[in-house]
């Protein structure tokens, strides 16, 4: 069978999204050596291909990604015979009819329908435009939590149901132990995430800044990953609250130099609002650390017991969660004694076994 499959996401991508579907992509080379997958990009991207029955296929457009998404690749599917098309990134084709071309979307959350004023202006208008009809245009959908597919199906019950929504998790990481091996605690907190407000980051600077004003306590944050967007009003906090000598920020770092800033802070704090999986906790456990994040979310789902639990919304208790950590007493022990079996229930070769499932069963 012809498989097609929307990678535009790995042109320079470095969000979440990219890692999902180059590990997933990556799995499939290595299992899958009976069907052709066709895998369309609208700028060349520096994904390899090391199975022959895996393709790029360019496909050159001024259109912006979406549009050319709708518009343009469509022909596409119907010029390389495509039986089965997955859509990775939220959307698949829902404008023009694709006859014979069954359809597979992966949701990843629902922002658009939560924090919608946290999105890009852009994202946020395609997503609006499309998403409801590529729901209902999708033969199965999968996403990557129970939490998520409780949302689909709740959010559209006339296009997805419990039967067609299908959870395939994403994978823990898979480090070399010697990336994390004896790399030294420091005294600093990490985050690690695009710097964009359904993160959080304002909550987490405020705990900071009740604990340097009022508990006489000045706790350092580096913070990881792409410079993000909608954060100037978090930039001139930090400058006003006097804590640009306290936050440090990294920018993007790979996987190599990743595992070791988890293996070298006191640990990992993720206050995000709402995530459809949290990678980055598994990586942090992966990394033997500390993980303190926010409770009422997938958290709970993805990593059980294994992480100090605070409530996003309210800076303080996430103030106090943050001070325990550092007292004189506290044992990590009770958190990261379940985080081996946490792992080990991810795996990328799971995802891609289970997504080819899916796509074979349409």
């Amino acid at each position: 069978m012809n498989i097609g499959v929307d990678i535009k996401a790995l042109y320079k991508g470095k969000a979440g999204i990219a890692a999902y579907i180059r590990n997933t992509l990556d799995k499939l080379q290595e299992t899958d050596h009976a069907n052709r997958y066709f895998l369309f990009e609208k700028r060349p991207s520096s994904y390899t291909t090391t199975n022959p029955r895996f393709q790029k296929i360019l496909v050159p457009s001024r259109l912006p990604g979406t549009l050319w998404l709708m518009f343009i690749l469509p022909f596409h599917l119907k010029k390389y015979s495509i039986g089965v098309f997955w859509g990775p990134e939220q959307l698949i084709p829902c404008v023009f009819g694709q006859a014979g071309v069954k359809m597979v979307s992966t949701i990843l959350d629902l922002t658009l329908l939560h924090y919608p004023e946290t999105m890009q202006t852009t994202n946020f208008l395609v997503n609006r435009l499309f998403l409801r009809r590529s729901v209902c245009k999708s033969d199965k959908i999968l996403t990557i939590s129970n939490f998520i597919k409780k949302d689909i199906c709740e959010s559209f019950p006339r296009g997805a149901t419990s039967d067609n929504v299908v959870v395939t998790y994403p994978g823990s990481p898979e480090w070399e132990k010697t990336w994390v091996a004896a790399q030294g605690r420091g005294e600093h907190l990490l985050f690690v995430g695009s710097f964009e407000p359904r993160k959080n980051l304002s909550s987490l600077l405020k705990a900071l800044c009740f604990l340097k004003d009022e508990r006489n306590r000045a706790i350092s944050l580096r913070i990881v990953g792409p410079p993000g967007w909608k954060n100037d009003a978090v930039h001139h906090f930090i400058k006003t609250n006097n804590l640009e000598g306290h936050v440090t920020f990294k920018g993007y770092c790979g996987e190599t130099e990743l595992a070791r800033e988890y293996a070298s802070c006191k640990a990992f704090v993720y206050p995000s609002l709402y995530e459809g999986f949290g990678l980055p906790v598994l990586e942090a456990l992966a990394a033997n650390t500390l993980v303190l994040s926010s409770g009422g979310t997938v958290m709970d789902e993805i990593a059980g017991g294994c992480f100090v639990s605070f409530d996003p919304a309210n800076p303080r208790d996430i103030a106090e969660k943050i001070l325990t950590v550092y007292q004189k007493d506290f044992d990590p022990t009770p958190y990261l004694k379940g985080a081996k079996d946490v792992l080990a229930r991810y795996s990328w070769k799971s995802t891609a076994e289970k997504t080819m499932e899916v796509l074979m069963t349409v």
